[in-house]
């Protein structure tokens, strides 16, 4: 299994609850279309730095993270190539990181054991 998970703020030009709106459903077409078993966001409640004896407040951090489970890298991959390689996913790139800021992509497989380097 890989997550993906995506980190960002909205820009302050852009309407932001149609934006995420707008995104979501984009998103959730599309993604299944290629493979992906769940998708979820999330929005920052609050947060620390440091322990929980020594907290201090979180600044700074991206308000937003749509994480997306793939069950192997080649779903993962084929919806990248489809985002970036065909017309209706390059209008959904461009219109999706032309609206945040402060944009994160982490890439996360299951387990605990050491992973590859090369994965």
């Amino acid at each position: 299994m890989i997550r993906v998970v995506h980190l960002f703020n909205v820009r302050n030009t852009v309407e932001e609850s149609a934006f995420v709106e707008w995104l979501e459903a984009r998103l959730g077409t599309a993604t299944r279309m290629h493979g992906c078993i769940e998708r979820r966001t999330w929005v920052l409640l609050d947060g620390f730095d440091g322990s929980y004896l020594h907290p201090h407040p979180v600044k700074n951090r991206p308000k937003y993270v749509i994480e997306a489970y793939w069950t192997d890298q080649q779903s993962a991959d084929r919806f990248r190539r489809w985002l970036l390689e065909t017309a209706e996913g390059r209008e959904l790139h461009e219109r999706w990181f032309s609206s945040v800021t402060d944009h994160s992509t982490l890439r996360y497989v299951e387990g605990w054991l050491p992973v590859p380097a090369d994965m």
